[in-house]
């Protein structure tokens, strides 16, 4: 594999799109992807090399969709001002590259926003409502069984599993809304937010990390690398599907080990409500 000056591998658009394939992700399908930049080495042509290539396996017949959050700054704010068209996302180059592209839909949701681009991109853009679950655009993705991608990032990243978290609500989640937000739409105008997020209760935290070997061992995950970088695909409906059915049989199993203990022995008052 070629090297740029600085001894690191470089990479090409096609390169990524060899790797897309590899998986089985071709014309016509539709893909929502979470993505490391920096995981590939160099690649030529940056950020918008990788959008080109992820719009080009999927074709014009397919829809291509990134994360566009912006969790961060939003979701422990009074009050906020989302504009869909200008609000960067915190989620690195790639979605911001692929967000600012003219043809984007962007939903309207204030921390947890998709963009898309394709045949399906209306479809697929969420309400503006709920963060994970019905009518967002996370729980989309599910309902059209987007294949779900992972370039040089892990399952730490696999915000599909919130999505498992809102349909069981989760006890040692809560919800909240944004009165007196406002979003300003892409045509430019402005109204109120309909946004609510489903926040974890302090010290409450997910460990999404821990799911990579049980959907390995239920055989969804298909790998493959491109340079440095891993690249892994699984169907949206699988994730959610297996995340939901483990929810069902313990509704803490995807805490983290540290705070395990706490929510068992404080599990009745958040059921109740009274924590």
């Amino acid at each position: 594999m070629p090297h740029d000056p600085s001894g690191k591998p470089t990479v090409t658009r096609d390169d990524i799109i060899a790797g897309l394939r590899a998986l089985g992700i071709n014309q016509g399908h539709r893909m929502f992807v979470h993505s490391s930049l920096s995981a590939f080495g160099h690649v030529i042509g940056g950020a918008d090399a990788v959008v080109d290539a992820l719009i080009e396996t999927v074709g014009p017949a397919g829809t291509a969709a990134v994360p566009t959050f912006t969790w961060r700054a939003n979701h422990n704010a009074d009050t906020v001002v989302f504009d869909v068209r200008q609000t960067p996302t915190e989620l690195g180059i790639v979605p911001e590259t692929f967000r600012r592209r003219p043809e984007a839909l962007r939903d309207e949701h204030v921390c947890h926003s998709i963009a898309a681009i394709g045949a399906d991109a209306s479809a697929v853009t969420g309400d503006g409502v709920r963060p994970f679950a019905w009518g967002s655009g996370m729980y989309r993705l599910y309902e059209m069984d987007f294949w779900y991608v992972f370039l040089g990032c892990g399952f730490n990243s696999c915000t599909a599993l919130h999505t498992c978290e809102e349909l069981m609500q989760v006890p040692y989640r809560a919800y909240r809304d944004f009165r007196g937000s406002t979003v300003i739409r892409a045509d430019g105008t402005a109204a109120p937010s309909k946004s609510i997020e489903f926040l974890c209760r302090p010290p409450y935290h997910s460990d999404l990390a821990k799911m990579a070997p049980v959907f390995e061992q239920q055989g969804i995950l298909r790998t493959t690398r491109v340079s440095h970088a891993r690249i892994v695909a699984a169907k949206a409906r699988d994730i959610v599907d297996i995340g939901t059915r483990m929810l069902e049989a313990d509704i803490g199993a995807f805490l983290g080990d540290d705070c395990r203990e706490l929510f068992e022995r404080h599990r009745e008052e958040l059921e109740s409500g009274s924590a």
